[in-house]
Order: C-alpha cells, then sequence, then structure tokens
C-alpha cells in the first residue's frame, strides 16, 4: 500500500509530522515531489480531489503516473493536514507513492523542503493542480537523467500556452541568459488582448511566446542542501511562507546554474471552475492518462 513519508524536524515550527527513520532511494535514483497542499482559494474546492480523467482520475494521479513512466522511481506527495487521510486512501495500492504532510501553509519552497527531505539525488518538482503532459515531464526527467549534475532546471511553457479563458490569471515571467533562468518575476491579471498580445493587469503587453514558469523544476543535490540551510537560518517566530521563487534567485545568486529548457507542450490546468470541464474534454479526446 502507499507509504507513509518518514521526515525530521529542521527546526522548531518547520510544520512536517516527524517519524523514525530515513528513506535514502539512492543518488542515482529520481523522485518526483508533488506539490498538492494548496488551498484551492478561486477554485472553491480542493483542486487535487477533483475526478478530471476519464476514469474519474485526478491531475496529481495522472502526473503521478506519467512521471513513473517518464523515469522517476518514487513519488512523495506532499498535502495539507485536511486532505490527508483521503490522499492515502487514493494511492493506497501504489507503493512508490509516500504521502508527507505540510502542516501549516508555509510557501513551495518549504512544502518542497517538506517533501525531498531524506531523499538523495536529483528531485523533479511539480505542482499537484497543473496538468503537464508527457512531452514536459519527459524534458525533465531526461535533464534529470543525462544533465549535467551540476545544473538544476526549469522547464517553461510559452505564456501563450497557459491562459485560461474563464479569467485572469498570475504567471511566473523568466528572467533569462543563453539559456540560463535568472529568475522569475510574477505577473498578475494576464489575460489575451484583441490585438494577438497578452496583456496583465497594468495593461503592459506581452509575446504569447515568453517563457514563465509552471513550477516543473529538476532540482540538484546543491539546491536541496541551499533550501535546508535558508530554513534553518530563518528566525523560528518568522511567519512568512518560503516561496520557490525566492529560493531559486537565492541560488543563482550563489553561483548555482537553473538551464532553461523550453517546451511546446500546451498547460491544461484549474485555476477556475470552469477550467474543470476543459481538462476534462482535453484529456477525453487525448492520449494523456
Amino acid at each position: 500500500m502507499g507509504r507513509r513519508c518518514a521526515v525530521r524536524i529542521f527546526t522548531a515550527g518547520m510544520g512536517t509530522k516527524a517519524q523514525v527513520g530515513r528513506i535514502d532511494h539512492g543518488a542515482d535514483r529520481i523522485a518526483l515531489i508533488a506539490l498538492a497542499a494548496g488551498r484551492s482559494t478561486r477554485f472553491g474546492r480542493p483542486k487535487q480531489l477533483e475526478p478530471v480523467g476519464p476514469a474519474g482520475e485526478t491531475i496529481p494521479g495522472i502526473t503521478i503516473r506519467q512521471a513513473l513512466q517518464a523515469g522517476c522511481h518514487r513519488v512523495r506527495l506532499v498535502t495539507s493536514p485536511a486532505l490527508e487521510g483521503t490522499m492515502r486512501q487514493q494511492f493506497a495500492a501504489e507503493p512508490r507513492v509516500e504521502v508527507c504532510v505540510q502542516e501549516e501553509a508555509r510557501g513551495t519552497a518549504h512544502a518542497a523542503m517538506v517533501g525531498m527531505d531524506g531523499t538523495a539525488g536529483t528531485c523533479i518538482v511539480v505542482n499537484g493542480d497543473d496538468l503537464y503532459g508527457h512531452e514536459a515531464l519527459e524534458a525533465a526527467a531526461r535533464h534529470a537523467r543525462e544533465g549535467d549534475p551540476r545544473e538544476s532546471a526549469l522547464v517553461a511553457y510559452a505564456l501563450g500556452r497557459t491562459l485560461s479563458p474563464s479569467g485572469p490569471v498570475n504567471r511566473a515571467v523568466c528572467e533569462a541568459d543563453t539559456g540560463s533562468l535568472r529568475g522569475t518575476r510574477e505577473v498578475t491579471g494576464l489575460a489575451a488582448g484583441g490585438t494577438g498580445y497578452i496583456r496583465d493587469g497594468a495593461g503592459n503587453s506581452y509575446a504569447a511566446e515568453v517563457p514563465v514558469s509552471m513550477n516543473l523544476w529538476v532540482f540538484r543535490p546543491a539546491f536541496q542542501d541551499l533550501l535546508r540551510e535558508t530554513w534553518q537560518a530563518r528566525d523560528a517566530g518568522d511567519p512568512s511562507e518560503f516561496g520557490l521563487p525566492d529560493a531559486v534567485r537565492m541560488a543563482v545568486d550563489r553561483g548555482q546554474v537553473f538551464r532553461l529548457l523550453r517546451t511546446a507542450a500546451t498547460w491544461h490546468g484549474l485555476t477556475f471552475p470552469e477550467d474543470a470541464a476543459r481538462v476534462r474534454e482535453h484529456l477525453a479526446r487525448t492520449d494523456e492518462p
């Protein structure tokens, strides 16, 4: 049956459940870290549990299956206390899936750190409400296996392939230099304009091919070490969230390299309630599940 994640507490207030033991899958093995602890504020119900596949599959279930097919060996599914029981039931028959609990909403970097605790080697990190598709996940797995072992990576989508017809979205626009990521910049209120360009909430225009992050990362051990060191150095009473964009920029400033990998895939996901029907339609006419 699905395994329970063994984690350690790094500092007081980290927000993870501690268990005896430490899991080590080996430095040559790739772990998928699926972040599924979000609160689904705009969607109105848990996106992680929404049935969207032809057989009622959820997005985390589809992504996990595709990642295992792409070459991941193990999966750490990071969820919230409220969804823990349901997630355990959903993946009880899959021994390669371990459920971890992020006790408090402390940001995406913190959630990734909860999932990566106890692993060795490279990890691929994904969101639990984004349907990345075979092509993008295979690109991440290929870099994990064959890329420079010193370089982490981001699989970036073209902005125009990540919009929702149901309303404006927020996206992390990539800042890059000769194929290397320097950082991301959060842009809010993005929607297709009538001139072929995409406009944000302030009226600024963006080309459809601008690369954006949908949180499909390949993290090498050096970045994982930096996350832990940064968290341990934080004031135990600091209530602010620890997000991946800030952590990645910090790593780049310290000399770590993040390769920018472009994908031609189209993103599908759940931002607004109306998006669920479109994801179901997409999955019904493709071989994605």
